[in-house]
């Protein structure tokens, strides 16, 4: 027979488990809404905002992933730029690379864009044959 304090542990624990779960789960959701994906010409281009209330700047994580040919060529500098919905454009102030080959992660980050913007786009150009991937957050 089990002790009534064993019982009550495990049960803590289960209690613990389950509480942990659900917070992974909603920190899961909320990245889920801030990271749009886009595949062409052999190439996923997984992109998250990852500070849509950022006070000094804008800051994009890239994942660039392929089965085949080399991601080493791209250079997310040159080849992105953001764009708010009035058409104003905003050049990259500077960005962090990881990985190579087949897989790369990139950080982008941009200055700060106008305070009245209600919309920003994050154009990546040129990328295995696609001319321009877009991807698009509200800010309201």
């Amino acid at each position: 027979m089990k002790r009534p304090g064993t019982l009550r542990a495990v049960f803590q624990m289960g209690l613990f488990l389950v509480s942990l779960f659900g917070i992974s789960e909603s920190f899961s959701a909320a990245a889920s809404e801030l990271t749009r994906t886009h595949s062409g010409g052999g190439v996923t281009v997984k992109v998250t905002h990852l500070n849509p209330q950022g006070a000094d700047d804008v800051r994009f994580q890239v994942v660039l992933d392929t089965h085949s040919g080399n991601l080493d060529g791209y250079d997310l500098k040159n080849l992105s730029l953001l764009r708010d919905e009035t058409g104003k454009t905003y050049e990259v102030a500077k960005t962090e690379n990881k990985g190579s080959g087949h897989h790369r992660e990139i950080t982008i980050t941009f200055s700060k864009p106008s305070p009245e913007a209600k919309r920003l786009e994050l154009v990546i150009k040129d990328i295995a044959g696609i001319k321009e991937r877009t991807f698009r957050w509200n800010l309201e």
